[in-house]
């Protein structure tokens, strides 16, 4: 009898890895994780908004990130949300992300509000139709 090809790719055992992404500990809410410019002002305001109903997390895409996108943070996602274009185009320059086994989805916020800013919650209210 011919023994198979057992042999797996990175790529086989990144995606079939249950932890640390599908452990148990963190319920069973969708995982969304929100891509702004540094990661504190608009995505944070969208994962504070959409806490209660999602495990939501907040990332930058510049280098100059609190916590700037990382494969693991694309690996753990079940969805991901891009405020912009922009945002998108320099996470797309460092990674594959049709690779991903996420929904990726970009709205059109721009950089100019604060924190929990009224009219940038409202854009999030009008842009942004969670998965369910």
């Amino acid at each position: 009898m011919q023994e198979e090809n057992t042999k797996k790719t990175y790529t086989d055992v990144m995606f079939n890895t249950s932890a640390p992404y599908d452990n148990p500990y963190q319920g069973q809410d969708r995982r969304v994780l929100f891509v702004c410019s540094a990661g504190i002002l608009r995505s944070a305001t969208a994962a504070r908004i959409y806490a209660k109903k999602y495990n939501a997390r907040a990332a930058g895409s510049c280098s100059y990130a609190l916590i700037p996108v990382t494969k693991e943070l694309l690996l753990w996602a079940k969805q991901v949300v891009f405020v912009n274009e922009e945002n998108y185009q320099d996470v797309a320059k460092n990674f594959d992300l049709d690779t991903f086994p996420c929904y990726i989805k970009v709205l059109n916020i721009p950089d100019n509000y604060e924190h929990m800013h009224p009219e940038l919650i409202q854009h999030f209210i009008e842009q942004y139709e969670p998965l369910e």
